[in-house]
């Protein structure tokens, strides 16, 4: 009788705390934009469109907000932000964040931020780096001098990227998201959906070889910042 007693209080404690992550994996919410409730708060679709035209996603407004912004949603995670200059094989600079393991509602995933700086910002900064790390893709990441990364993290953030852990198909992204104004193939079968007036794109790959990357901006630079690239790109079989 005292087995049962302790397997039944045993029981009723797992329900007890598993009960309502458990409930929020499968009944998240309804799709689309709007303010989130405070179990579901900051989840990947909940895009929330601002009366000014911008947008607000994972508590920043990419185009107006800086990359510290993003503490106000991820502080203990910001504290260990790795802040780098990117340079690609045209020796074009990019400056980017990186918050290795963050968990937007109950979807644990990575994130990379763009932060906006003049050309002669970037190459002051490049020409100061203290290190090289050469990248897979022929890139290179420089890491800034301190008092330069302070000055980065200050930057706007101009785009913002989620790579979510769990891999999701096309049908999974359009229940979450809703149809795709747009759907562009890219090289070697990459599928883009595109959301422009919620500044989204969710690039996919239906063999499943990489992961999804979700890229949000604000409405206004999407044609430039993340339409134009996928219209530049070779196309399928060309």
């Amino acid at each position: 009788m005292i087995a049962g007693l302790l397997t039944g209080t045993l029981l009723f404690l797992v329900i007890a705390l598993t009960g309502p992550a458990l409930w929020q994996m499968l009944h998240p919410g309804p799709v689309g934009d709007g303010a989130a409730t405070v179990a579901t708060r900051d989840l990947p679709w909940q895009i929330e469109t601002l009366e000014d035209g911008g947008t607000r996603v994972f508590g920043v407004r990419p185009g107006q907000d800086t990359i510290a912004s993003i503490a106000s949603t991820w502080p203990a995670e910001t504290a260990d932000m790795k802040v780098a200059l990117v340079r690609d094989p045209q020796g074009r600079l990019t400056l980017e964040a990186y918050l290795e393991n963050v968990r937007a509602g109950f979807v644990q995933g990575r994130v990379v931020l763009t932060g906006q700086a003049d050309d002669a910002t970037l190459r002051r900064w490049e020409s100061r780096a203290s290190a090289r790390e050469p990248q897979p893709s022929g890139s290179y990441r420089l890491t800034l001098r301190a008092e330069d990364e302070a000055q980065a993290r200050g930057a706007t953030l101009v785009a913002l990227a989620f790579l979510p852990a769990a891999r999701i198909d096309e049908a999974a992204a359009t229940e979450r998201f809703g149809a795709p104004a747009e759907r562009i193939a890219g090289p070697d079968g990459m599928v883009n959906l595109l959301y422009p007036a919620r500044g989204l794109s969710i690039s996919l790959d239906p063999q499943g070889r990489g992961k999804p990357v979700l890229q949000y901006v604000a409405p206004r630079d999407f044609a430039t910042r993340l339409r134009a690239p996928l219209l530049q790109a070779p196309r399928p079989g060309a």
